[in-house]
């Protein structure tokens, strides 16, 4: 109860954890929160999850934090964030059967993608006029974190979900073997979703992919001990 109760109060409400105390809403941050609240509140994750795909841009990438009630906010080259997304839907679905979700239609932000020499960018972000199904928004998300490095593994950007990982990947040849393991799961449970709505077509898709990123992992980043 006690750990439920923090959840709520401290990361969901106030925000206010060890390393976020500026009351901002972290794309990755509160989603992950919100995970650990279905079982009790799954109507507070399903109004999350919407609200997080409106702070998402049309190229599939989203802003890494903004402060309500505003939404002004930063857009970065982190990798992950726009995944969890994509897991935090397909898990919402798993657990409550609400495929209705997937129909909400939710507007996009809309800005020129970050310049070479930006890292970020801090503003406030106008919305495109036109609303689109969350499936729009996951299957947007997943197609841009989908990025190939020298040895085929995904992009680790300015961070994967270890902030401190920022300078790896500035020039744009940085692998992340962690963001691999995470789209693997990710892709998997999302191809789940699409099959239980009758995609089969991108089920098979996603699956594909994750096969073939395991294969290119096991290959690249596993030395016999390590990874």
């Amino acid at each position: 109860r006690w750990l439920i109760g923090q959840t709520l109060s401290s990361r969901i409400l106030a925000r206010a954890g060890f390393y976020q105390a500026s009351g901002a809403i972290g794309f990755r941050d509160q989603l992950q929160d919100v995970l650990g609240l279905l079982h009790s509140q799954p109507w507070r994750a399903r109004a999350h999850i919407l609200d997080c795909a409106s702070h998402q841009f049309e190229q599939g990438d989203v802003q890494h934090w903004w402060h309500p009630p505003g939404g002004r906010g930063v857009r970065t080259r982190f990798s992950d964030d726009l995944v969890w997304l994509a897991l935090g839907t397909a898990t919402y679905v798993e657990a409550t059967g609400d495929t209705g979700i997937l129909d909400e239609k939710v507007p996009f932000l809309t800005a020129p993608e970050l310049g070479p020499d930006e890292e970020d960018r801090y503003a406030a972000f106008p919305h495109t006029e036109q609303a689109f199904p969350l499936l729009d928004h996951v299957e947007r998300a997943l197609e841009r974190a989908w990025t190939q490095g020298p040895h085929g593994l995904p992009l680790i950007g300015t961070g994967d979900w270890n902030d401190g990982m920022d300078r790896l990947g500035r020039a744009g040849r940085g692998e992340s073997v962690w963001l691999t393991w995470f789209l693997i799961v990710t892709a998997r449970k999302v191809a789940v979703m699409e099959r239980r709505i009758g995609r089969d077509w991108m089920a098979q898709k996603y699956e594909r992919q994750a096969d073939a990123l395991l294969e290119r992992t096991e290959a690249a980043a596993w030395d016999g001990g390590w990874y």
